[in-house]
């Protein structure tokens, strides 16, 4: 898209008309590929979903745009399994919406499924296939011609860097290699959306940066990517945005930019507090400060701590006063940048205290 038709277009957006109201007027005017950039790929509407009593997604709304790796994280049991599912046609929903590329998943399930490709949670592998015979005979389920499948397997081989194992047998594989043949086997009928449960789990730190590259060279050509993890470290350095997910709800959803702002505004500061020299009265001075919730000490000679504290920079500044002005010799006083995982975790913290009741 221009530059400066894209400019054009946020300001529309900005001026309440809205997407709904603005792509039809994008396709009369022959500009299809710029409609198809502004609505997101993936949409959740009032998502809910019920087992019985039990209430598994809960009112859940999120988007993913086209041509990004979304990443649904969250602890077992908080419904992304459930989420994608849903997603794959696989689950009716009790209540919402959810489109794939404009196409509603409820009423239209066998056009969604044309362009998703979905890879579960440890799905099996036949062992006594070949690696290529494995592809093959997802894309004859998928109807590809003999002639197209041999040469898209193929392709998906070469992809995932698995084309010299082409012949191997799949109960020869390691799991980062069983990972990679599922993901082709995924790929071989060219979904322009992809939902991928836990890929990662159980893979070795070289499988998983594997893995992670393999991945944004996807989203790269074009596909649009929806992966789940329980594991946010696993995500932070793949994703261009993030839904957390707790106990059924989306408890906060958007870009890494705006997820590390919230989490940066939310969080209590810590702050790394190096010593010249032993101080004595440290732990008693910090504990008459009533902005400080926590002292840690981090090695044996009581020269380095850790302070929490939930005050900003200024509080933190006359902490630090305080603190010289009493005689303590300090060389190194520095906040620790909040992490989305700090977020993360107290998200969850809550939804334990809620449950609970305490």
């Amino acid at each position: 898209m221009d530059k400066g038709i894209g400019l054009k277009l946020q300001s529309l957006l900005s001026s309440g008309l809205g997407k709904e109201k603005l792509t039809p007027l994008l396709l009369s005017c022959g500009m299809a590929s710029d409609a198809h950039a502004i609505l997101p790929m993936i949409k959740c509407e009032d998502l809910k979903i019920h087992y019985g009593d039990h209430v598994a997604v809960d009112s859940l709304s999120f988007e993913v745009t086209s041509g990004s790796v979304y990443g649904l994280i969250g602890p077992n049991g908080a419904g992304k399994t459930t989420t994608i599912k849903a997603i794959a046609t696989l689950i009716e929903p009790t209540y919402g919406e959810i489109l794939v590329d404009h196409i509603p998943v409820l009423h239209q399930p066998e056009e969604a499924r044309k362009i998703i490709g979905y890879m579960p949670d440890f799905p099996p592998v036949y062992d006594e296939l070949r690696v290529e015979e494995f592809c093959d005979l997802f894309a004859h389920a998928y109807g590809l011609e003999s002639g197209a499948r041999a040469r898209k397997v193929e392709e998906c081989l070469r992809l995932t860097d698995l084309l010299d194992k082409r012949r191997a047998l799949c109960k020869t594989l390691s799991r980062g290699m069983k990972q990679r043949a599922l993901l082709a086997k995924t790929l071989v009928h060219d979904p322009s959306v992809l939902l991928l449960d836990e890929p990662a789990a159980n893979l070795d730190p070289k499988a998983r940066i594997d893995l992670r590259n393999l991945l944004r060279r996807l989203a790269s050509s074009g596909k649009t990517v929806l992966v789940s993890s329980h594991v946010l470290t696993e995500l932070e350095d793949l994703c261009d945005a993030i839904g957390i997910m707790n106990q059924g709800n989306m408890a906060l959803s958007g870009s890494l930019d705006e997820v590390t702002a919230s989490a940066s505004a939310s969080a209590s500061q810590v702050i790394l507090l190096e010593l010249a020299e032993p101080f004595p009265n440290l732990e008693n001075l910090l504990s008459d400060s009533p902005s400080v919730s926590r002292v840690e000490a981090r090695d044996e000679a009581a020269r380095i701590f850790e302070i929490t504290h939930p005050g900003d920079k200024s509080a933190a500044a006359t902490l630090l006063t305080s603190l010289t002005g009493a005689g303590a010799k300090v060389c190194g006083f520095h906040l620790k940048q909040s992490k989305v995982e700090d977020l993360f975790l107290e998200i969850e913290a809550k939804g334990t205290s809620k449950e609970t009741g305490l």
